[in-house]
């Protein structure tokens, strides 16, 4: 009986442990801009920058999250500033190494837990 106990006990256990949600389909908005954007499907981060369409590869296992290199086109802003937000935003995007999704947000993380984007669906 104990052995039974044991065993349910550890099963619920590993079954409860935080296993994060597949970005694959999801689409998101960047919270401090409407324009910057990011979608996830089949292994491709896609979206705009604010001025440029860009793609990415990505990779998740777990909470763990690398994208590939970011290739955009290559139309400057209309505004000076939007073109550092944008060029911002890529690096950030070099940057992340992991995610969570709360609610409707999402949160990419660096490597020392900083969160460095956050968007909602």
């Amino acid at each position: 009986m104990r052995r039974t106990a044991f065993l349910l006990l550890f099963l619920v256990a590993c079954a409860t442990q935080d296993t994060a949600t597949s970005l694959d389909g999801t689409r998101w908005t960047l919270t401090t801009s409407s324009a910057i954007t990011l979608q996830f499907a089949d292994g491709n981060a896609t979206g705009s920058g604010g001025c440029n369409q860009y793609r990415a590869t990505y990779t998740q296992s777990g909470s763990s999250l690398t994208l590939g290199p970011v290739a955009s086109t290559k139309r400057a802003c209309v505004e000076p500033e939007g073109n550092r937000h944008e060029t911002e935003y890529f690096d950030a995007l070099s940057r992340v190494t992991s995610f969570a999704v709360e609610g409707d947000r999402l949160m990419l993380r660096d490597a020392s837990g900083t969160t460095l984007l956050e968007f909602t669906r």
